[in-house]
């Protein structure tokens, strides 16, 4: 087992993970007992939530990869009349809903930090936000910029 960081222990496997207790992604009414760590890796997280809408058949009510591009309220109807983008194929659709709750998180717009000199660095630079699990981090020096 390598560590990245005091909060992060990897199995070999490349992995970025919460500075938040892995116990507060749970729902009340589905816990899990069985996380593998306190400050669990993404794709634990990301496996309980995929779990989660199987389980439900949640799965024709959610939609990812899909950007809400405009919303109206329409006040004869009583509705939210929205312009949804599908990020996958760049067209766009109208929808309407009764109830509009934003819940886009600062994660949606990363970006660099302003860091002299970020943009010239020829080693893979990975962001939370943007994961790629590709990049083998084993052995190697890691340095983690910002404050969770």
């Amino acid at each position: 087992m390598s560590t990245i960081s005091p909060f992060l222990q990897t199995d070999g496997q490349n992995s970025c993970a919460c500075d938040v207790a892995a116990h507060n992604y749970t729902w009340s009414f589905e816990p899990n007992p069985g996380w593998s760590a306190v400050y669990a890796g993404s794709k634990e997280i990301f496996d309980y939530f995929n779990g989660f809408a199987d389980k439900y058949n949640l799965r024709p009510y959610v939609k990812t990869q899909h950007q809400i591009v405009a919303a109206r309220w329409n006040d004869e109807a009583a509705v939210w009349e929205v312009d949804v983008q599908d990020v996958a194929s760049n067209t766009t659709f109208q929808d309407r809903c009764d109830i509009l709750i934003n819940a886009g998180g600062i994660l949606n717009a990363w970006k660099w930090p302003e860091i002299p000199g970020i943009h010239s660095f020829t080693g893979p630079k990975l962001h939370s936000a943007n994961w790629d699990d590709s990049i083998d981090l084993d052995g190697r020096t890691v340095a983690l910029i910002g404050n969770g």
